[in-house]
Protein backbone atom coordinates (compact mmCIF):
# COMPACT_ATOMS: atom_id res chain seq x y z
CA UNK A 1 0.00 0.00 0.00
CA UNK A 2 1.78 3.06 -1.31
CA UNK A 3 -0.23 5.72 1.51
CA UNK A 4 1.69 6.59 4.51
CA UNK A 5 0.02 5.36 7.23
CA UNK A 6 -0.59 7.80 10.21
CA UNK A 7 1.62 6.89 13.24
CA UNK A 8 -0.42 6.09 16.58
CA UNK A 9 0.85 7.32 19.83
CA UNK A 10 1.38 5.31 23.03
CA UNK A 11 -1.76 6.06 26.09
CA UNK A 12 -0.40 7.93 28.53
CA UNK A 13 0.06 5.01 31.17
CA UNK A 14 3.32 4.00 32.80
CA UNK A 15 5.96 1.90 31.54
CA UNK A 16 5.31 -1.24 33.52
CA UNK A 17 1.61 -1.34 32.52
CA UNK A 18 2.44 -0.99 28.87
CA UNK A 19 5.05 -3.61 28.69
CA UNK A 20 3.16 -6.05 31.61
CA UNK A 21 2.37 -9.42 29.97
CA UNK A 22 -0.86 -9.75 32.39
CA UNK A 23 -2.68 -7.19 31.50
CA UNK A 24 -5.30 -8.00 27.90
CA UNK A 25 -5.49 -4.48 27.21
CA UNK A 26 -1.57 -4.23 27.05
CA UNK A 27 -1.08 -7.34 24.86
CA UNK A 28 -3.88 -5.98 22.61
CA UNK A 29 -1.95 -3.00 22.15
CA UNK A 30 1.61 -4.45 21.75
CA UNK A 31 -0.14 -6.57 19.27
CA UNK A 32 -1.39 -3.87 17.30
CA UNK A 33 1.91 -1.99 17.10
CA UNK A 34 3.52 -5.24 16.35
CA UNK A 35 0.74 -4.83 13.29
CA UNK A 36 1.56 -1.40 12.10
CA UNK A 37 5.02 -1.83 12.79
CA UNK A 38 4.77 -4.80 10.34
CA UNK A 39 2.39 -2.93 7.63
CA UNK A 40 5.42 -0.25 7.87
CA UNK A 41 8.25 -2.24 7.51
CA UNK A 42 7.01 -5.16 4.84
CA UNK A 43 3.92 -3.48 3.33
CA UNK A 44 0.99 -4.93 2.43
CA UNK A 45 2.03 -7.35 -0.26
CA UNK A 46 -0.37 -9.88 -1.82
CA UNK A 47 1.21 -12.67 0.94
CA UNK A 48 -0.21 -10.74 3.78
CA UNK A 49 -3.03 -11.91 5.76
CA UNK A 50 -4.71 -8.48 5.46
CA UNK A 51 -8.32 -10.34 7.46
CA UNK A 52 -5.71 -10.96 10.75
CA UNK A 53 -5.03 -7.51 10.56
CA UNK A 54 -8.14 -5.88 10.50
CA UNK A 55 -9.36 -8.08 13.39
CA UNK A 56 -6.51 -7.11 15.85
CA UNK A 57 -6.83 -2.89 14.48
CA UNK A 58 -10.50 -3.29 14.93
CA UNK A 59 -10.39 -4.89 18.56
CA UNK A 60 -7.42 -2.41 19.24
CA UNK A 61 -9.78 0.61 18.34
CA UNK A 62 -12.46 -0.66 20.10
CA UNK A 63 -10.41 -0.48 23.00
CA UNK A 64 -9.64 2.93 22.77
CA UNK A 65 -13.12 3.85 22.28
CA UNK A 66 -13.53 2.07 25.76
CA UNK A 67 -10.70 4.08 27.12
CA UNK A 68 -12.29 7.52 25.56
CA UNK A 69 -9.06 7.88 23.16
CA UNK A 70 -11.39 9.22 20.61
CA UNK A 71 -7.78 10.59 18.64
CA UNK A 72 -5.89 7.34 19.09
CA UNK A 73 -9.46 5.56 17.82
CA UNK A 74 -9.77 7.88 14.78
CA UNK A 75 -6.21 7.23 13.50
CA UNK A 76 -6.71 3.28 14.21
CA UNK A 77 -10.06 3.54 11.99
CA UNK A 78 -7.88 5.92 9.37
CA UNK A 79 -6.10 2.62 9.21
CA UNK A 80 -8.42 0.20 9.07
CA UNK A 81 -10.30 2.07 6.25
CA UNK A 82 -6.98 1.59 4.17
CA UNK A 83 -6.30 -2.26 5.14
CA UNK A 84 -10.46 -2.71 3.79
CA UNK A 85 -10.04 -0.81 0.65
CA UNK A 86 -6.71 -2.67 0.13
CA UNK A 87 -8.12 -5.93 0.52
CA UNK A 88 -11.22 -5.17 -1.69
CA UNK A 89 -8.28 -3.60 -4.48
CA UNK A 90 -6.90 -7.68 -4.24
CA UNK A 91 -10.37 -9.07 -4.48
CA UNK A 92 -11.26 -6.87 -7.78
CA UNK A 93 -8.04 -7.49 -8.89
CA UNK A 94 -7.94 -11.47 -8.36
CA UNK A 95 -11.56 -11.38 -9.76
CA UNK A 96 -10.33 -9.68 -12.77
CA UNK A 97 -7.33 -12.22 -13.26
CA UNK A 98 -9.78 -15.59 -12.40
CA UNK A 99 -12.41 -14.44 -15.05
CA UNK A 100 -9.73 -13.86 -17.24
CA UNK A 101 -7.95 -17.50 -16.44
CA UNK A 102 -11.52 -18.60 -17.49
CA UNK A 103 -11.89 -16.91 -20.90
CA UNK A 104 -8.52 -18.08 -21.71
CA UNK A 105 -8.88 -21.98 -20.67
CA UNK A 106 -12.64 -21.57 -22.96
CA UNK A 107 -10.51 -20.32 -25.52
CA UNK A 108 -7.60 -22.74 -25.13
CA UNK A 109 -10.14 -25.38 -24.70
CA UNK A 110 -11.98 -24.49 -27.79
CA UNK A 111 -9.04 -24.46 -29.62
CA UNK A 112 -7.56 -28.07 -28.87
CA UNK A 113 -11.14 -29.31 -29.96
CA UNK A 114 -11.46 -27.66 -33.05
CA UNK A 115 -7.83 -28.64 -34.12
CA UNK A 116 -9.37 -32.54 -33.07
CA UNK A 117 -12.14 -31.56 -35.28
CA UNK A 118 -9.66 -30.84 -38.01
CA UNK A 119 -7.20 -33.85 -37.89
CA UNK A 120 -10.83 -36.52 -37.86
CA UNK A 121 -11.83 -34.62 -40.57
CA UNK A 122 -8.79 -34.79 -42.47
CA UNK A 123 -8.09 -38.29 -42.36
CA UNK A 124 -11.69 -39.24 -43.43
CA UNK A 125 -10.98 -37.11 -46.47
CA UNK A 126 -7.35 -38.63 -47.16
CA UNK A 127 -9.14 -41.63 -46.37
CA UNK A 128 -11.81 -41.33 -48.90
CA UNK A 129 -9.34 -39.87 -51.57
CA UNK A 130 -7.07 -42.76 -50.94
CA UNK A 131 -10.82 -45.27 -52.23
CA UNK A 132 -11.91 -43.26 -54.62
CA UNK A 133 -7.89 -43.44 -56.39
CA UNK A 134 -8.02 -46.68 -55.77
CA UNK A 135 -11.59 -47.38 -57.15
CA UNK A 136 -10.25 -45.73 -60.21
CA UNK A 137 -7.35 -47.65 -59.98
CA UNK A 138 -9.27 -50.95 -60.41
CA UNK A 139 -11.68 -49.61 -63.30
CA UNK A 140 -8.76 -48.33 -65.52
CA UNK A 141 -6.85 -51.89 -65.25
CA UNK A 142 -10.22 -53.85 -65.87
CA UNK A 143 -10.34 -51.27 -69.30
CA UNK A 144 -7.01 -51.84 -69.74
CA UNK A 145 -7.37 -55.91 -69.74
CA UNK A 146 -10.42 -55.72 -71.73
CA UNK A 147 -9.18 -53.88 -74.78
CA UNK A 148 -5.91 -55.77 -74.48
CA UNK A 149 -8.06 -58.59 -74.97
CA UNK A 150 -10.45 -57.24 -78.03
CA UNK A 151 -7.21 -56.23 -79.45
CA UNK A 152 -5.53 -60.12 -79.31
CA UNK A 153 -8.95 -61.53 -80.65
CA UNK A 154 -9.29 -59.13 -83.77
CA UNK A 155 -5.65 -59.41 -84.30
CA UNK A 156 -5.22 -63.70 -84.19
CA UNK A 157 -9.00 -64.41 -85.88
CA UNK A 158 -8.79 -64.29 -89.31
CA UNK A 159 -11.79 -65.65 -91.36
CA UNK A 160 -11.64 -68.96 -92.87
CA UNK A 161 -12.79 -68.52 -96.12
CA UNK A 162 -13.33 -65.02 -97.99
CA UNK A 163 -15.84 -65.03 -99.90
CA UNK A 164 -15.72 -63.42 -103.38
CA UNK A 165 -18.04 -62.09 -105.85
CA UNK A 166 -19.99 -64.70 -108.30
CA UNK A 167 -17.47 -62.80 -111.49
CA UNK A 168 -14.54 -63.49 -109.89
CA UNK A 169 -15.35 -66.83 -109.29
CA UNK A 170 -16.82 -67.15 -113.03
CA UNK A 171 -13.80 -66.02 -114.17
CA UNK A 172 -11.36 -68.65 -112.08
CA UNK A 173 -13.68 -71.18 -113.57
CA UNK A 174 -13.03 -70.03 -117.12
CA UNK A 175 -9.37 -69.85 -116.50
CA UNK A 176 -9.34 -73.66 -115.41
CA UNK A 177 -11.78 -74.50 -118.18
CA UNK A 178 -8.92 -72.84 -120.74
CA UNK A 179 -6.09 -74.53 -119.03
CA UNK A 180 -7.79 -78.19 -119.27
CA UNK A 181 -8.18 -77.20 -122.90
CA UNK A 182 -4.49 -75.74 -123.34
CA UNK A 183 -5.55 -72.50 -124.43
CA UNK A 184 -2.85 -71.38 -122.05
CA UNK A 185 -2.62 -68.07 -123.98
CA UNK A 186 -6.76 -67.02 -123.50
CA UNK A 187 -6.24 -68.82 -119.36
CA UNK A 188 -3.34 -66.34 -118.93
CA UNK A 189 -5.17 -63.16 -119.76
CA UNK A 190 -8.36 -64.48 -117.73
CA UNK A 191 -5.98 -64.97 -114.91
CA UNK A 192 -4.59 -61.80 -114.93
CA UNK A 193 -7.95 -60.26 -115.13
CA UNK A 194 -9.33 -62.38 -112.32
CA UNK A 195 -5.92 -61.50 -110.13
CA UNK A 196 -6.59 -57.83 -110.52
CA UNK A 197 -10.62 -58.06 -109.70
CA UNK A 198 -9.11 -60.77 -106.57
CA UNK A 199 -6.57 -58.15 -105.57
CA UNK A 200 -9.40 -55.02 -105.44
CA UNK A 201 -12.26 -57.65 -103.75
CA UNK A 202 -9.33 -58.56 -101.25
CA UNK A 203 -9.06 -54.89 -100.40
CA UNK A 204 -12.48 -54.14 -99.66
CA UNK A 205 -12.87 -57.04 -97.10
CA UNK A 206 -9.96 -55.80 -95.46
CA UNK A 207 -10.94 -52.30 -95.13
CA UNK A 208 -14.14 -53.34 -94.30
CA UNK A 209 -12.52 -55.65 -91.69
CA UNK A 210 -10.75 -52.75 -90.02
CA UNK A 211 -13.80 -50.45 -90.32
CA UNK A 212 -15.58 -53.41 -87.81
CA UNK A 213 -12.78 -53.22 -85.83
CA UNK A 214 -12.74 -49.68 -85.51
CA UNK A 215 -16.27 -49.87 -84.47
CA UNK A 216 -16.15 -52.06 -82.16
CA UNK A 217 -12.84 -50.83 -80.77
CA UNK A 218 -14.68 -47.07 -80.70
CA UNK A 219 -17.72 -48.62 -78.65
CA UNK A 220 -15.97 -50.03 -76.35
CA UNK A 221 -13.75 -47.23 -75.71
CA UNK A 222 -16.96 -45.32 -75.28
CA UNK A 223 -18.28 -47.48 -72.38
CA UNK A 224 -15.09 -47.45 -70.92
CA UNK A 225 -15.58 -43.59 -70.65
CA UNK A 226 -19.16 -43.82 -69.71
CA UNK A 227 -18.25 -45.94 -67.16
CA UNK A 228 -15.31 -43.53 -65.37
CA UNK A 229 -17.23 -40.75 -65.74
CA UNK A 230 -20.04 -42.31 -63.63
CA UNK A 231 -17.02 -43.66 -60.99
CA UNK A 232 -16.15 -40.20 -60.66
CA UNK A 233 -19.63 -38.88 -60.77
CA UNK A 234 -20.37 -41.17 -57.88
CA UNK A 235 -17.59 -39.86 -55.87
CA UNK A 236 -17.94 -36.67 -56.14
CA UNK A 237 -21.24 -36.87 -54.87
CA UNK A 238 -20.04 -39.14 -51.79
CA UNK A 239 -17.29 -36.55 -51.02
CA UNK A 240 -19.69 -33.89 -51.64
CA UNK A 241 -22.06 -35.55 -48.69
CA UNK A 242 -18.69 -35.60 -46.73
CA UNK A 243 -17.92 -31.98 -47.12
CA UNK A 244 -21.86 -31.25 -46.19
CA UNK A 245 -21.57 -33.50 -42.86
CA UNK A 246 -18.14 -31.83 -41.93
CA UNK A 247 -19.69 -28.73 -42.31
CA UNK A 248 -22.48 -29.42 -40.02
CA UNK A 249 -20.73 -30.36 -37.80
CA UNK A 250 -18.56 -27.65 -37.65
CA UNK A 251 -21.02 -25.22 -37.39
CA UNK A 252 -22.65 -27.66 -34.46
CA UNK A 253 -19.16 -27.10 -32.81
CA UNK A 254 -18.57 -23.04 -33.29
CA UNK A 255 -22.25 -22.95 -31.92
CA UNK A 256 -21.83 -25.09 -28.84
CA UNK A 257 -18.65 -22.63 -28.11
CA UNK A 258 -20.38 -19.44 -28.79
CA UNK A 259 -23.53 -20.92 -26.14
CA UNK A 260 -20.27 -21.63 -23.69
CA UNK A 261 -18.61 -17.94 -24.41
CA UNK A 262 -22.01 -16.15 -24.13
CA UNK A 263 -22.72 -17.94 -20.94
CA UNK A 264 -19.39 -17.38 -19.49
CA UNK A 265 -19.46 -13.63 -20.45
CA UNK A 266 -22.89 -13.40 -19.22
CA UNK A 267 -21.98 -14.81 -15.90
CA UNK A 268 -19.21 -12.92 -15.54
CA UNK A 269 -20.63 -9.86 -16.37
CA UNK A 270 -23.20 -10.80 -13.24
CA UNK A 271 -20.42 -11.29 -11.27
CA UNK A 272 -18.65 -7.47 -11.88
CA UNK A 273 -22.24 -6.13 -11.75
CA UNK A 274 -23.21 -7.12 -8.31
CA UNK A 275 -18.98 -6.95 -7.01
CA UNK A 276 -19.32 -3.47 -8.10
CA UNK A 277 -22.93 -2.86 -6.42
CA UNK A 278 -21.93 -4.61 -3.24
CA UNK A 279 -18.55 -2.99 -2.86
CA UNK A 280 -19.96 0.47 -3.13
CA UNK A 281 -22.65 -0.34 -0.71
CA UNK A 282 -20.42 -1.41 1.48
CA UNK A 283 -18.12 1.58 1.18
CA UNK A 284 -21.01 3.58 2.32
CA UNK A 285 -21.20 1.33 5.63
CA UNK A 286 -19.17 2.49 8.04
CA UNK A 287 -20.14 0.66 11.20
CA UNK A 288 -19.07 -2.27 9.89
CA UNK A 289 -15.25 -3.53 9.95
CA UNK A 290 -15.50 -6.27 7.54
CA UNK A 291 -14.15 -5.69 3.79
CA UNK A 292 -16.43 -5.96 0.96
CA UNK A 293 -14.95 -9.19 -0.30
CA UNK A 294 -16.12 -10.71 3.17
CA UNK A 295 -19.51 -9.46 2.06
CA UNK A 296 -19.14 -10.43 -1.45
CA UNK A 297 -17.94 -14.04 -0.34
CA UNK A 298 -20.45 -14.42 1.64
CA UNK A 299 -23.34 -13.27 -0.81
CA UNK A 300 -21.66 -15.91 -3.19
CA UNK A 301 -22.00 -19.13 -0.75
CA UNK A 302 -26.22 -17.83 -0.18
CA UNK A 303 -26.76 -17.71 -3.69
CA UNK A 304 -27.21 -14.43 -4.62
CA UNK A 305 -24.72 -14.63 -7.54
CA UNK A 306 -26.60 -17.58 -8.61
CA UNK A 307 -26.42 -21.53 -8.49
CA UNK A 308 -23.54 -22.45 -10.07
CA UNK A 309 -21.16 -19.85 -8.15
CA UNK A 310 -22.79 -21.24 -5.08
CA UNK A 311 -21.97 -24.81 -5.63
CA UNK A 312 -18.51 -23.06 -7.11
CA UNK A 313 -18.17 -21.45 -3.76
CA UNK A 314 -19.34 -24.39 -1.53
CA UNK A 315 -16.15 -26.34 -3.67
CA UNK A 316 -13.53 -24.00 -2.70
CA UNK A 317 -14.44 -24.02 0.94
CA UNK A 318 -16.25 -20.50 0.58
CA UNK A 319 -13.12 -18.70 2.46
CA UNK A 320 -12.13 -15.12 1.39
CA UNK A 321 -8.76 -15.57 0.84
CA UNK A 322 -9.97 -19.04 -1.57
CA UNK A 323 -11.96 -15.88 -3.54
CA UNK A 324 -9.21 -13.33 -3.91
CA UNK A 325 -6.40 -16.31 -5.32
Amino acid sequence: MSTELPRIHSPNTSAGGAGGGGDPSSQLEMMARKVLEEIATVGTSADVQLDEYIKILAEYRDECERRAQYKEAELVQHVLKHLRLEEETRHVRGLTDQQELERRGLEEAHGLEFQNFNKIWNEKIDAFEEYQLDEEGRLLERHSNELSTFHAEMTNTEPRHVKYSKDLLNLRTIQQSLATQRAYGDAHKVKLKGDKIEAIEFEKISREKQELYERKEGKILQRHQQEFAALRKRMASRKLELERARKKELEMLLMRYNNVRRGLEAQQNIIRSKTGNLLLKHANNKKSDNSGSTVIVSSMASGAFGPSLKKRQYVEGGSPNASMQ
